[in-house]
């Protein structure tokens, strides 16, 4: 073999190697992103495991299918609250700051591994979180072993109303902060919401507010919204209001003391962390 031909072979071979490089580069870079995207979904999928394995995401309504209505006969509504306990009330805890100042002004605030809801009947109506700490509603049966219950009022709900009710009050939480918020929007906001809303003597108060909900979603109906079966709840509250103290300022209402017994309760029943005692955020 020439030396001339040795050269030209030589130098074909180079020219191959040269024009296939970036070929062999952008297979390998494919290859890289491929085995990334395998483990970084793997890696999601893990986490969205691990979440819904502690209880996070929506979950199955159990309300049975029935006509809402919000002027049935009295019931008894309780707030009840349990530890969110084991993995789930430790990574819980982890992420919404647990034993961390959350403001300077705030010297004491609530233990978010404290869960608290309104029971009513066989059901329990909450607020909880999907997979990116945004706020939700859940519902699941009452059973009573499994919480701390104390007595706060009386409503005309039926469960499908109640159901309806608490949709509502996340719609008008979340519009005004979706993530969920261990100061401002928590469990107890929601719970204390939600009696506001279905307490004796706010059909009024909540025929408007569940209307205008109605108008911006398109979801709920309720055929009894705006008739008022049991006025005398009204007419005793609007005459209440004509009455004034020595200020000049009219007296609480008569179906505040629902929301008056509420936050007694919460105020007594839940574990405060001093900022003091558990240090300063890193």
């Amino acid at each position: 073999m020439t030396e001339n031909m040795t050269e030209n072979m030589t130098e074909n071979m180079t020219e191959n190697m040269t024009e296939n490089e970036p070929e062999r580069d952008q297979e390998r870079r494919s290859k890289r992103e491929i085995v990334g995207s395998f483990f970084k979904g793997q890696a999601l999928k893990g986490k969205l495991l691990f979440q819904h394995s502690i209880g996070l995401g929506p979950q199955p309504n159990i309300i049975p299918p029935d006509k809402a209505s919000v002027s049935g006969e009295l019931r008894t509504v309780q707030i009840g609250w349990h530890p969110v306990a084991g993995l789930g009330g430790k990574w819980f805890a982890e992420q919404t700051g647990l034993g961390k100042m959350i403001t300077e002004k705030t010297n004491h605030y609530p233990d978010p591994t404290q869960h608290w809801a309104v029971l009513v009947g066989d059901y329990v109506h909450q607020l909880w979180m999907d997979e990116h700490l945004d706020i939700i509603y859940t519902n699941q049966r009452f059973i009573q072993e499994e919480w701390h219950t104390f007595l706060v009022g009386k409503t005309r709900f039926n469960d499908e109303a109640l159901r309806q009710a608490s949709e509502m009050t996340i719609h008008q939480m979340r519009s005004k902060r979706p993530a969920y918020n261990l100061i401002s929007n928590n469990c107890q906001n929601f719970a204390l919401e939600l009696l506001n809303a279905i307490q004796v003597g706010a059909h009024r108060q909540f025929a408007s507010t569940f209307a205008i909900y109605q108008r911006a979603t398109g979801k709920g109906a309720i055929a009894d919204l705006f008739v008022d079966k049991h006025p005398e709840e009204q007419q005793q509250n609007a005459a209440e209001e004509q009455e004034t103290d020595e200020l000049g300022r009219p007296p609480q209402l008569q179906h505040t003391s629902t929301m008056q017994t509420a936050h007694q309760v919460m105020d007594e029943q839940t574990t405060k962390l001093d900022r003091h005692h558990h240090g300063s955020p890193d």
